[in-house]
């Protein structure tokens, strides 16, 4: 077919240009997508990350923060590229959702140019270009794109199929350096970037091995600075406890993870229902939840090892190492998702994104191997269906983006068990002042699974509905879940607590035990200044709002009227109640 030939002469420009386009095409209704979900503790509010000089604390912590001024960033992930990634943007554009969203869209694009880069070493133009088009507008790959949060995925699979394109492009040795160098940026975006540090040395050992040794030996000291800046930061193997599967024991853990691999392969076949996050867990043995998703998963290993043993019948020897290196590539990129060490999730969609490219490497060596038997037309018609119907698919998705609350209830749809959707339905509730509706939201999620995030959220409602006893019972709680201690904002909130209601000798240990834990907090400080004021303590409160002052931003009138012992009002949550403080 004329086509054909036209696409195989393509050039590589033209290609990266066709790719361009058809990304823009399909993702174009979801770059308005505002910041939303984890994007908010990422970004919006995330202080030091509002300017790219606090590149230092990036690599000092974790990447959420929960309060405390211009310092290290919490959480158990150590992804300091993601942060530089934030803060570059938002230093140069600011808080605009549409440009992080675009940038996001062309590192993706750059991917899938590179996968056809990667491609072109096996299959022809043809099959390169299609095959990396189905990876780029995949709808199992949306959220990559739509959900800011998820750049993280986008930045490491980058940069390692950059260095798995040098690896293949250069043959000498110091073209190694390059290689290690993206590797190691990959791990800065991912842990799983070492996924790609195998999948590297299983290329040198089949391929190249002359460069076996020297790479090894190049790829020592990144391993070690990433593992001593990890260590440093966040430690070694840290468990979040914020979902159903943390809690599991291995053997129950194992039990779910059939279902989580046909979650995957069975999106990937037929991805119509789509959610950003599943929390079913399957603790004890079934045949509907374990037994059945088991049998099926291995059917389809079956399957792959069939085709392995057709494909050594009617290829080359070198075609066959390539279908046995796109097997590996697809099912190591399961493995860390398998909950052998559980994740802060029992699945996610955008957890087969490296995956997803083993498996089309495995179709194409295929189609490759028993290309006699096809007919060109009827390739190409099928190939351009399966992109249109991804293609719908996924920009049908990105509608979903537009509206946080149309997001969270889509989600819920499809996977009841999401409290995180309920949660996120709670807080945009809470944002317009409707605090009956995002306290029945904040239950809902609470009930289902008791994290920091949702029982700060249940106290805020109770705070705002003046139910004191509740709102101190729901922030006490956080205290008492595995990584709920140091929650600065939680701490904030109960210090804010301590001026309406429970024990003044306990609410004053309170306060100053928390800023033993947390100095700088500018807001604790303040709470204590006031609490000391209503308990006739002048003295100390002005000692107080000066730290306040110093670390942070107060309201004037507070400030003044502490200096001059003068009594004043204060706003309580954000019912229009206020404080009388005399």
């Amino acid at each position: 077919m004329k086509i054909l030939a036209k696409i195989n002469q393509l050039k590589n420009w033209q290609v990266a240009l066709i790719i361009l386009v058809i990304g823009v095409a399909v993702f174009f209704t979801g770059l308005a997508t505002p910041f939303q979900g984890d994007d908010i503790a990422q970004i919006t509010t995330a202080v030091p990350v509002h300017s790219i000089t606090n590149i230092r604390l990036f690599f000092n912590g974790g990447t959420f923060y929960n309060g405390g001024g211009v310092a290290p960033l919490t959480g158990i992930y150590y992804r300091p590229l993601e942060t530089v990634f934030y803060s570059l943007i938002y230093t140069i554009f600011g808080a605009q959702a549409i440009i992080f969203h675009v940038i996001q869209l062309l590192v993706c694009i750059g991917s899938a140019f590179l996968l056809y880069l990667i491609f072109r070493y096996s299959f022809n133009a043809v099959l390169s270009l299609l095959l990396s088009v189905i990876f780029l507008v995949h709808p199992l790959n949306s959220q990559i794109v739509y959900f800011m949060s998820q750049v993280t995925d986008d930045l490491f699979m980058f940069f390692g199929l950059l260095a798995l394109w040098l690896l293949l492009r250069f043959k000498s040795v110091r073209s190694l350096i390059p290689v290690v160098l993206c590797l190691f940026l990959s791990m800065l975006a991912k842990e799983t970037a070492f996924m790609f540090v195998a999948l590297a040395l299983l290329y040198l050992f089949w391929f190249n091995r002359a460069r076996l040794y020297k790479f090894i030996g190049l790829l020592i000291l990144p391993c070690g600075a990433y593992l001593a800046l990890r260590i440093h930061a966040v430690g070694l193997l840290n468990s979040s406890s914020i979902a159903p599967i943390d809690n599991l024991n291995f053997i129950g853990r194992m039990f779910t993870a059939p279902s989580i691999m046909l979650l995957n392969l069975s999106k990937f076949v037929f991805p119509w229902r789509l959610a950003n996050a599943y929390y079913w867990v399957y603790p004890t043995f079934s045949v509907r939840h374990v037994l059945l998703p088991l049998s099926i998963d291995l059917a389809v290993i079956a399957l792959v090892v069939y085709m392995a043993v057709l494909v050594r019948r009617q290829a080359s020897k070198e075609q066959y190492f390539t279908y046995l290196f796109f097997a590996a590539w697809a099912f190591l990129g399961l493995v860390p998702y398998l909950q052998i060490i559980p994740i802060d999730e029992t699945a996610s969609e955008a957890w087969f994104y490296f995956s997803m490219v083993g498996w089309l490497g495995m179709i194409g060596v295929s189609l490759v191997a028993f290309q006699t038997r096809i007919q060109p037309k009827w390739f190409l018609a099928i190939a351009a269906l399966i992109i249109g119907l991804f293609g719908v698919r996924t920009a049908y998705r990105g509608l979903d983006y537009r509206n946080p609350i149309n997001l969270a209830y889509k989600n819920i749809s499809v996977s009841p068990t999401d409290y995180a959707a309920y949660n996120d339905i709670s807080s945009l509730y809470l944002n317009q002042g409707n605090f009956k509706e995002g306290k029945i939201y904040a239950e809902k999620s609470v009930n289902i699974y008791a994290t920091d995030v949702n029982l700060n959220n249940l106290g805020v409602a109770q705070l705002d509905l003046g139910n004191y006893s509740g709102a101190y019972n729901a922030y006490s709680r956080v205290l008492k879940l595995k990584n709920g201690v140091d929650y600065n904002v939680v701490i904030d909130n109960l210090a804010g607590l301590t001026l309406v209601y429970g024990n003044p000798h306990s609410n004053a240990q309170f306060l100053v035990s928390s800023l033993g834990k947390f100095p700088k907090d500018s807001r604790l400080w303040a709470y204590l200044a006031i609490f000391d004021q209503q308990h006739g303590d002048n003295a100390d409160a002005q000692k107080a709002i000066k730290y306040a002052v110093e670390y942070g931003q107060v309201p004037p009138s507070i400030y003044d009227n502490l200096m001059s012992n003068t009594p004043f009002t204060i706003n309580l949550g954000n019912t229009g109640r206020t404080l009388y403080v005399k």
